[in-house]
């Protein structure tokens, strides 16, 4: 059995998010076609776990994490054997540290990337490490984006479209199978509201928050936010001292109690900032649920989920007017509600299901097998 080893810099228990999501939808959709999936990633201290779906996981203890890139001298020890031990190795972009290791070793084995995002945040060191990014995507066989529009957006990917695939997100559905019931705090909670829009995600600074918060001021209905992050203090003491009556901060939710309140929000919000947001796996999820949707025009995938007019309203970024015409306009007008939520999972079922992303994986790995 051939063996598929993704390489990123966090990924389950040791974080929650929508890129350590994705990892687990390609992950276990590899095993359901006969790969063997281990995934190497950094945490608190040095272990393997193997979790109910299938997927071995080995943690090297962090050294130090700088600007969001964790170093671990446990795991560059350990580098050129996690290379010798896999058949195919998925490196996820943006991590420097694997990047750099990629560069000084030699691989002697077949290496995609599936890139992400770009580097938003220190834009000084990005223009530092540019060259070495340019080197990396050089030594890999396939580099998968998520969208064509990404291409505009970063334009030194564009020396590399020979050996650029384009692959969505997608989910595993039966992630949603099977759960327990919600905790009834959660179902007495959902009973308090008419409708309310939900967000859900990491609380990270390009997620758009404080604009969310800033069109809270005009909106009639209630928000919901779900997640945790460095953010979530801040906006709790915003949410306190400006008196948001209607804006609940919800922390982390497990699958039973996220479901339940994906299927009793009247909409998804995705209020990102900066092309930092590459999908948005809310969005996904949403279709799925056949919620409509609200999100911003990034150049990123948000906005090939999201079909203005057809699953939602996109609307640009960084404007909290805009985003509360958008929420208010679905949640007053129960027509239009209901059709973009007939859309949304037409949309899902033509474009972003497991049989329809997942296999594009699928034939790149058996590709490299072949060859």
């Amino acid at each position: 059995m051939a063996k598929i080893t993704h390489i990123f810099k966090t990924y389950f228990p040791e974080t929650n998010g929508g890129l350590e999501e994705a990892i687990r939808q390609y992950g276990t959709h590899a095993r359901k076609n006969g790969f063997d999936v281990e995934v190497v990633s950094v945490g608190a201290e040095t272990y393997t776990i193997k979790t109910p779906d299938g997927i071995k996981t080995k943690f090297y203890k962090t050294t130090v994490d700088v600007f969001s890139n964790p170093f671990s001298m446990a795991f560059a020890r350990s580098f050129r054997e996690i290379c010798a031990n896999a058949d195919i190795l998925h490196f996820h972009f943006p991590w420097p540290t694997a990047e750099l290791l990629a560069l000084f070793h030699t691989i002697r084995k077949p290496a995609l990337v599936t890139f992400h995002c770009d580097i938003h945040k220190i834009k000084p060191l990005k223009r530092i490490y540019l060259p070495f990014m340019k080197q990396f995507f050089k030594k890999m066989d396939k580099i998968c984006i998520s969208t064509r529009g990404l291409l505009k957006i970063t334009p030194y990917l564009a020396q590399f479209r020979d050996k650029i695939e384009e692959v969505s997100y997608f989910i595993n559905e039966k992630r949603f199978f099977n759960l327990p019931d919600p905790d009834p705090d959660i179902i007495e909670f959902t009973e308090k509201f008419k409708g309310y829009a939900l967000f859900v995600g990491v609380l990270r600074w390009y997620k758009g928050l404080d604009i969310l918060l800033d069109a809270a001021k005009k909106i009639d209905n209630d928000i919901v936010i779900v997640g945790k992050g460095d953010l979530y203090y801040k906006l709790a003491s915003r949410i306190k001292n400006e008196n948001l009556g209607n804006v609940h901060l919800m922390g982390f939710q497990g699958d039973n109690n996220l479901k339940f309140l994906i299927e009793k929000s009247k909409l998804i919000v995705l209020p990102s900032i900066t092309p930092a947001e590459a999908f948005g796996q809310i969005l996904l999820e949403g279709l799925y649920f056949s919620k409509p949707l609200v999100s911003t025009q990034l150049g990123t995938g948000t906005s090939l989920v999201n079909r203005h007019n057809y699953t939602g309203f996109v609307v640009q970024p960084g404007s909290s007017v805009a985003l509360a015409g958008a929420i208010n306009a679905i949640v007053n007008d129960e027509a239009l509600c209901e059709r973009f939520s007939k859309n949304a999972f037409h949309h899902y079922l033509d474009n972003f299901t497991a049989a329809v992303q997942g296999d594009k994986y699928i034939r790149i790995y058996r590709s490299f097998l072949r060859s």
